[in-house]
């Protein structure tokens, strides 16, 4: 796992829009042109973002892994080390909405959802099922709200790009039937 290094991703990205430049057209360079700056302004977003969960005490590492994770106990944020700098910056947003969110000690609404995760009587139930959607939404909308304080580069478009396909797999997963209630 790595902690974030904004020198390394900036490497990383011109690396990325140098191997564009030499293997496509020139006639899509004003494209690569905009990834790249897209790129840049995703990393400082990522700066802000990790300085603000530092200051809260909580730490932010990159793995290879799927999207994001945050342990509350431990005040961890994992994130994919192998999505492009804007993709980590909005899963980090949503990471530190679940942070804003409290948890069952800070939020009764929650109390049903991942707290009672490692209960399997309570996991395989519907009610559970959905106090973690309805604590996904509430992580995103606070993820936003965070955004947007911190005056980020992040577009509403871009980020419910990811909002909604992440939120897509969270509502199929509520929707699936558990073999208690079959």
């Amino acid at each position: 796992m790595a902690e974030f290094d904004k020198d390394l991703w900036r490497k990383r990205s011109w690396g990325r829009f140098c191997r564009a430049t030499a293997t496509k057209p020139e006639s899509s360079q004003r494209i690569r042109d905009a990834a790249w700056v897209a790129d840049l302004k995703a990393i400082d977003d990522l700066e802000a973002l990790v300085t603000w969960c530092t200051t809260r005490c909580i730490k932010v590492v990159f793995a290879k892994k799927a999207l994001g994770s945050y342990a509350t106990a431990d005040k961890v944020i994992t994130i994919s080390s192998r999505l492009k700098p804007l993709n980590q910056s909005v899963v980090l947003l949503h990471e530190c909405g679940h942070h804003l969110c409290g948890g069952a000690d800070h939020h009764d609404r929650f109390s049903m959802g991942y707290p009672q995760a490692t209960e399997p009587s309570v996991r395989r139930t519907f009610h559970h099922r959905v106090s973690c959607l309805e604590e996904e939404i509430e992580a995103w909308h606070r993820g936003w709200k965070l955004a947007v304080r911190l005056g980020l580069n992040v577009s509403r478009d871009d980020f419910d790009a990811v909002r909604l396909d992440c939120l897509r797999s969270y509502i199929k997963w509520t929707l699936k039937p558990s073999e208690m209630e079959a």
